[in-house]
Parts: structure tokens; sequence; C-alpha cells
């Protein structure tokens, strides 16, 4: 089983299958840091406050994702869209109440 981590839900190409969407919190994310995970956080600022919030900093790492059943990913994704589409990837809130953490996980 591999933990991804991830700044939106995704269901990759081809990973057709059955995936369950359920709450996570700020302490999943410092547990998914503390252990085992693949980070998949394409921007910098996401792996700044991921460090701010936990105390360890993610690799940014924009990679293709391919689940295989039981894998699962924390994703943290903010709770509302970018109003200029210029500013994707900037800074926008530090503030862990503007994010929305939740898992994904893949049933295959």
């Amino acid at each position: 089983m591999t933990t991804y981590l991830m700044n939106s839900a995704v269901m990759p190409a081809g990973n057709f299958g059955v995936y369950r969407y359920t709450p996570a919190t700020l302490a999943d994310l410092a547990e998914v840091m503390s252990g085992p995970h693949t980070s998949c956080l394409g921007y910098p600022q996401n792996a700044d406050l991921v460090q701010a919030w936990t105390g360890v900093r993610p690799e940014v790492n924009r990679v293709e994702t391919r689940f295989s059943p039981g894998d699962r990913a924390l994703v943290m994704r903010l709770t509302r869209r970018v109003s200029n589409p210029a500013a994707k990837g900037a800074l926008v809130s530090e503030d862990p109440a503007d994010w929305e953490f939740a898992w994904v996980h893949f049933e295959g």
C-alpha cells in the first residue's frame, strides 16, 4: 500500500475502479508526514504550508500517479477556487480552515 500526498483529488487516467473520499484532519497530515509517503505536491507554496503545519517539508514532485488497489492519498485543497488564474500556485492562505483535508482510498 502506498500513501500519497496530493493537492487535488484525482482519478488518474487508466485507474478505473472505486474511490472513497472521506474527511481527514491536520493531525492526519502530520501522521502522513511522519511515515513513508510519496509526495505529489506540484507547488512549492503547498510544500511550505505543509512544513509550517507539521514541521516536515515534503518534496515538490510533479509526477504522474497510478493507484493500485489499497493505495490511498491524503489530499489538501482549497475550499474555494482561486479567482485569478494567473495566481495559481501562489500562496493564497496559510489558515488551515481555508483548506479541505480528505482521504482518497482506491479500492480497485
